[in-house]
């Protein structure tokens, strides 16, 4: 009898792998991220029921259209003024410092961006892309609300695609890649010590640390894969032909991956699939979903499992509940 292993493409499955039963519902959403607004030289922080739960004075210009305002889950708060320069906040609403992220660079970079755990554990600052002559490189560092900070990752010619930090905040995942060449995940711990490099023949459009940091989702906007962290072994893999990928994550108890795709306009998702692949059993369920929803950042979509094979998608102005069974 011949068998197949576990890892698999998705090209290999049959169709009948795709009779799988897949049911969506909508509920209000149940979504724990903190907003942030400025008003009036106020900048506030709200329960996602708009109740205020902290606010503090900014007398800067809000107008810059890199202006941004990251909450975490203890109050604090972090605001990214412009291309470069970020201020941080404590859960009172007063400075704790400022702090610039500029690479000096003469032939100029991109936006900076940060990536955190929610409460602030370990806070990455890092810029995509840091332009050198003809070559596009990259940088990361870790902050601290104290005073220290830590470069964790630098590259002289590849473009940085997405950071995560896990959960727990005890890990980061920086995927980097250039033209012509496979991109590269780094798993690293909290202090940048680094952990594992797992290649990806696809441009990475994003990623996820499952739990404590275990196992590692990426995902480009056609292809998705699942791999341990420790050893590096891939543990499943799917394409995706009908719609872009906005969210992967990945169940180790289930030994399931959950995609989403659709067609984003602005803050839009529209035409609107969801697919749950059952790596141990070999089987796919999907199902379309016929409204859209409202998605504020795409790194805030997040995955709940409630039971077996029973999970729910949050971070979108409405909560997607899924129930599959194979």
């Amino acid at each position: 009898m011949k068998t197949f292993p576990l890892i698999f493409l998705a090209g290999l499955l049959s169709s009948s792998l795709f009779s799988q039963s897949l049911s969506i519902s909508e509920s209000s959403s149940g979504s724990s991220f903190l907003k942030g607004d400025i008003s009036s030289n106020v900048i506030q922080i709200m329960e996602p029921d708009g109740a205020v739960i902290n606010s503090g004075k900014y007398n800067s210009v809000s107008d810059d259209p890199s202006f941004k305002i990251y909450p975490l889950q203890n109050g604090a708060y972090i605001v990214r003024e412009n291309i470069a320069n970020f201020v941080l906040f404590d859960s009172f609403g007063s400075v704790i410092r400022p702090i610039s992220n500029s690479s000096s660079s003469k032939d100029g970079e991109k936006i900076s961006e940060l990536a955190t755990d929610p409460m602030g554990k370990t806070i990455v600052l890092y810029n995509p892309q840091v332009r050198n002559g003809d070559k596009r490189g990259s940088r990361a560092k870790v902050i601290e609300l104290e005073n220290s900070e830590r470069d964790i990752f630098y590259k002289a010619d590849q473009e940085i695609r997405a950071v995560r930090v896990s959960e727990s905040g005890e890990f980061i995942a920086i995927a980097s890649g250039k033209e012509g060449s496979d991109d590269e995940i780094t798993i690293m711990d909290r202090y940048g010590n680094e952990i594992r490099k797992i290649a990806f023949d696809r441009k990475v459009k994003g990623l996820n640390l499952y739990g404590s940091g275990s196992t590692l989702t990426v995902f480009s906007e056609g292809r998705v894969a699942v791999y341990n962290v420790l050893s590096g072994e891939r543990i499943g893999s799917s394409s995706f032909r009908n719609g872009t990928l906005q969210f992967a994550n990945y169940s180790a108890s289930d030994q399931t991956i959950v995609g989403l795709t659709g067609d984003l306009n602005g803050t839009t998702l529209s035409d609107i699939e969801v697919r749950i692949i059952n790596v141990a059993a070999r089987k796919i369920a999907s199902q379309k979903y016929s409204s859209t929803v409202e998605i504020a950042e795409l790194d805030n979509i997040s995955m709940n499992k409630n039971s077996r094979f029973n999970y729910t998608i949050t971070g979108m102005n409405k909560d997607l509940n899924l129930k599959a069974s194979f």
